[in-house]
């Protein structure tokens, strides 16, 4: 009978921690897809759907408009993007299917850290920095999701 208040207990912290990590999905009108975006205290949402393997990706801490990985890979499902910026030069992280639509943003930052989230089919993916002429100055790789 001792048991009964103890499992009591554990249900209701249980049903409130669950309902502490809730709120809203900052769904997008346009496309549905979720884009709750942050920076290093935030977050920006994909379609992943929680935690995933995490990709490593960083700007040239130098200033120099390009990413230090020209190529990245990651696993189908859900995947976390890890973004570094060490520099002052303001960068983002931008992920692209094959078909040009954005699945995964983090904010522009600088001195800082971000995370983007996605979930990943297999295929070819384009990662860019959306900052104005970054991409057009060769600030862009290939992501091979397998």
């Amino acid at each position: 009978m001792r048991r009964f208040p103890l499992l009591l207990l554990i249900c209701a912290l249980a049903a409130f921690g669950l309902a502490a990590c809730g709120g809203d999905d900052g769904g997008d009108e346009t496309t549905g897809a979720a884009t709750e975006t942050t920076t290093t205290e935030e977050t920006t949402t994909g379609e992943a759907g929680g935690a995933g393997e995490a990709v490593k990706v960083s700007a040239d801490p130098g200033g120099a408009l390009e990413f230090e990985q020209k190529s990245l890979s990651a696993p189908v499902g859900p995947v976390t993007f890890e973004f570094t910026n060490q520099s002052s030069t303001p960068h983002d992280f931008v992920l692209e299917d094959d078909g040009g639509q954005e699945i995964a943003k983090t904010e522009v930052i600088s001195d800082s850290e971000a995370t983007a989230e996605a979930t990943l089919e297999a295929g070819e993916y384009t990662f860019f920095c959306s900052v104005p002429g970054h991409r057009q100055a060769g600030m862009e790789g290939t992501l091979t999701a397998k």
